[in-house]
């Protein structure tokens, strides 16, 4: 494997602080964000906050998939929840829309913690979601179909 090819050096072009607001959905939020200061490619290392609900997807066994998992379908939590931890990367779609790889972790009424990739809709903020977000100078997050995986993946 050539790992050269699946990295770039990069910087921090700019940092974008602020929070979600109560009744948007995290992705659509990120997403606003994004378009509203022309973030193309970058990262989230950080949001926290509560959620009314979350929907998420995560990794379970699949001996006929090219490498032994897929994902399962949407699981719905509901809240109130705590929202522990989100982090994640924001590029492009092949087709050049806006796209987010993010992963969550979150906790219910009874301290059960929770974790898996965050879905768009069906993630809706409660009071807040505190984010960072830092924009990238020089690498480029596209993503497209894997054959070796069988995921979308961002390529970079």
């Amino acid at each position: 494997m050539n790992v050269k090819e699946h990295f770039k050096e990069s910087s921090v072009k700019r940092v974008v602080a602020g929070r979600i607001p109560r009744g948007t959905d995290l992705i659509t939020g990120i997403k606003q964000i994004c378009k509203e200061n022309d973030i193309k490619h970058g990262y989230v290392p950080m949001c926290i906050g509560s959620l009314i609900d979350a929907r998420i997807i995560y990794a379970i066994p699949d001996e006929n998939a090219p490498i032994g998992f897929v994902y399962c379908s949407p699981v719905e939590i509901k809240g109130p929840l705590e929202l522990l931890y989100v982090q994640g990367l924001i590029g492009l779609e092949d087709t050049g829309e806006q796209s987010v790889h993010m992963h969550i972790l979150l906790s219910d009424k009874d301290m059960r913690v929770f974790g898996g990739h965050l879905i768009e809709g069906g993630n809706t903020v409660a009071a807040t979601a505190e984010i960072i977000i830092h924009e990238l100078d020089e690498a480029e997050f596209i993503r497209q179909y894997d054959e070796q995986t069988g995921f979308r993946l961002f390529k970079i």
